[in-house]
């Protein structure tokens, strides 16, 4: 298929998601742009794309599904027949049916899925699973399935001659929800605003950056990283409470998965 353009599209609180989808779309040898749907925005615009365009859209998974706050978000997007390449990552537990769930969603705004990857990334709350995923091996195999993504586009006359990707996971998808975790914030925080504007959801006051609404937290871990100062952090306890929890979950290293049209 002759397409123009490849827009890399992502919900990437710590910035993973977007350098996987970053890595596939260098691997396809057209002009490239890219859409960052982390930040809140107010008045958030609809984004339209044609059937000679191509898209990657990617998500981290939380609780083995597609974050609330970024099913709103892709909601935005619109496709005509538009090619899409699907990426969930997940911190070495599980991604369920997040990526099934992502399909789903592209469908309904107009994306025809061709190809699809689940990629391990280090666990944005605790760190010690998946330290330093995506690793070489990961970033190595993570470009041969761009490669082989991007062959396979190229292959295809029509993207309305796709087939149906065939995906893991369940109708009706499992429960979504997430649970809320204290931030420590400490006396080194200069009250620079950096949490409270880049905060996906915009449960950090605007008056006082140590003040979170947890009600509305989706634990992204985002104030945390976008810190400056280092001051936003989980505390020690927390962090061994959900270590322990995950242990046998994230126990033994998993591998990135990819898929692809049947017979592709």
């Amino acid at each position: 298929m002759n397409y123009r353009q490849m827009t890399s599209i992502y919900f990437s609180p710590t910035e993973r998601t977007k350098g996987v989808v970053e890595e596939i779309a260098e691997q396809f040898p057209v002009s490239r742009q890219s859409l960052d749907l982390t930040d809140s925005v107010k008045n958030r615009p609809d984004y339209w794309f044609r059937e000679d365009e191509a898209v990657i859209v990617g998500v981290p998974v939380y609780g083995g599904r597609v974050p609330d706050v970024a099913q709103k978000r892709f909601r935005n997007l619109h496709g005509h027949g538009t090619a899409a390449v699907l990426v969930v990552t997940y911190g070495n537990r599980a991604y369920e049916d997040a990526l099934l769930e992502l399909s789903d969603i592209l469908k309904e705004q107009g994306f025809r899925p061709f190809a699809a990857a689940a990629a391990v990334a280090e666990h944005n709350i605790v760190g010690v699973y998946a330290e330093g995923r995506p690793d070489e091996k990961d970033q190595k195999l993570i470009r041969q399935f761009g490669a082989r993504a991007a062959k396979q586009l190229a292959d295809i006359k029509s993207s309305y001659e796709t087939e149906d990707l065939k995906l893991p996971g369940k109708r009706p998808y499992k429960a979504y929800g997430t649970l809320p975790i204290p931030i420590k914030v400490e006396s080194s925080c200069t009250d620079c605003g950096l949490c409270v504007k880049k905060c996906p959801v915009q449960v950090i006051s605007r008056t006082d950056p140590r003040v979170v609404d947890t009600s509305g937290c989706i634990a992204c871990m985002r104030c945390i990283h976008v810190c400056p100062s280092g001051s936003r952090k989980v505390s020690a306890l927390m962090k061994l409470a959900i270590r322990q929890k995950l242990k046998k979950a994230c126990s033994g290293r998993k591998e990135p998965e990819f898929f692809y049209e049947a017979g592709k």
